[in-house]
């Protein structure tokens, strides 16, 4: 009886062990924007999370290949940004250009098991409205 009951408790320990979580925090990441269908690469790159003090993060974004230089919201895109992560949640949010108000990229992204991922959206104050697409991010190694 007891015998089993360890059985039962080991194998309950080494699975959770073996799933472990995507963690997001410091450090460099690779990301990939696409298009609305999620299945058209737009830009490719990489992040970098400098800081990471509560729930705010900076650092930069380096755009190693543009498939689509016309898409809208690329030219308002920077290579700084701000966001925040809310742990709790599992959520992350990127402002690409934080210098500027309007015409902005922002990404919305859920922590998963083995990256970030969510959708991109492209708004302005004034103009054309807004866009979206699918953005991921993964480890850098």
């Amino acid at each position: 009886m007891y015998f089993l009951a360890f059985l039962i408790f080991a194998s309950g320990c080494s699975s959770s062990s073996e799933d472990s979580s995507f963690t997001f925090g410091k450090g460099k990441y690779n990301f990939v924007m696409y298009d609305s269908t999620g299945s058209g690469k737009l830009i490719e790159g990489k992040m970098t999370v400098e800081s990471y003090v509560g729930e705010k993060i900076t650092g930069k974004l380096e755009y190693t290949k543009v498939y689509d230089e016309d898409f809208n919201g690329y030219s308002s895109m920077s290579d700084i940004f701000e966001g925040n992560v809310i742990k709790k949640d599992r959520k992350v949010w990127v402002n690409t250009n934080p210098r500027i108000a309007d015409s902005n990229v922002f990404w919305n992204m859920t922590i998963g098991k083995t990256s970030v991922s969510g959708e991109w959206t492209y708004s302005v104050f004034r103009g054309q409205g807004s866009f979206k697409g699918k953005v991921k991010l993964t480890k850098a190694k």
